[in-house]
This record gives C-alpha cells, sequence and structure tokens, in this order.
C-alpha cells in the first residue's frame, strides 16, 4: 500500500500503541517489530487474571494482528479493529504471553492479520491460541 519511505516506522507503532488506555493498563508491549510482522509481549498481572491464574490471551493476540497490519500503513493512516476471534489451543499460563502478529492481507480499506499466541514459563514457550483480526484502515482527519 505505502512505499518503504512512506511507512509507519516501529516509534510511529509504539506511539500509536501507547496511545491506547488500555495497552498502556496491561503493559503490553512490542518485543519485535518487522514490516508486516510484529511480536507483542504481555507479562503476567494476577489482576487482570481469570480463571486464576490465566493470562487474557485475546487481548494480546488481537494487538499484535492488528499491529502487524498497522506496519503496513502509509504515515498518516490509523486503523481499528472491526472484528477478531482466538481459537484456544491450550492454557495460557506462564510469566509472559507473547503474541506473533503477521499480515494475511493487506488492503486499501481493510487489512487481516493473524497472530500465534504463546505462553512463556521457565518450562518453555506453548502454543495457547491464534487470533485472526480484520481491521478498517483509514485516514487519519477523515
Amino acid at each position: 500500500m505505502a512505499d518503504d519511505q512512506d511507512r509507519l516506522d516501529e516509534s510511529d507503532i509504539r506511539s500509536f500503541l501507547a496511545a491506547l488506555p488500555f495497552v498502556r493498563e496491561f503493559g503490553i508491549d512490542v518485543a519485535s517489530f518487522a514490516l508486516g510482522a510484529i511480536d507483542i509481549e504481555l507479562p503476567f498481572v494476577e489482576r487482570f487474571s481469570g480463571p486464576t491464574g490465566l493470562f487474557p490471551a485475546s487481548i494480546v493476540g488481537d494487538v499484535a494482528a492488528v499491529s502487524s497490519c498497522l506496519s503496513l500503513l502509509p504515515r498518516g493512516w490509523a486503523l481499528a479493529t472491526l472484528d477478531f476471534t482466538i481459537k484456544m489451543t491450550g492454557f495460557a499460563k506462564g510469566e509472559t504471553l507473547l503474541a506473533k502478529g503477521r499480515v494475511l492481507q493487506a488492503g486499501r480499506t481493510n487489512s487481516v492479520g493473524a497472530a500465534d499466541v504463546y505462553a512463556v514459563s521457565a518450562a518453555g514457550t506453548t502454543l495457547c491460541g491464534t487470533v485472526l483480526a480484520t481491521t478498517k484502515n483509514f485516514r487519519i482527519g477523515n
């Protein structure tokens, strides 16, 4: 959609996410960045768990899938989640959640991203869910 010089960079993505109150509240952070692929981390915080000891895996997966789509938009554009679904494949239990987001389809008005969500602990890394998200892309100010 945009050439490499006109695209949002890692700093832009971090600023966009930092402006979202729920991202700040949960402590969600960008672990790694590449065009069309973003890894998001979420440290375990007991007060956000439920059932006891389990992560809210859908949030971090949605942020990773949507942020990967954001990374391909030109400057002056933003996006919003239209729809997302998570399919849990295991317990979201560990010290950290790592969601590996990637773009499946980048469009002018809509994009589709996906993310695999992993529970990370001293015992290892385990896939615990997969997210599929659709975004609405728009020019800021329009």
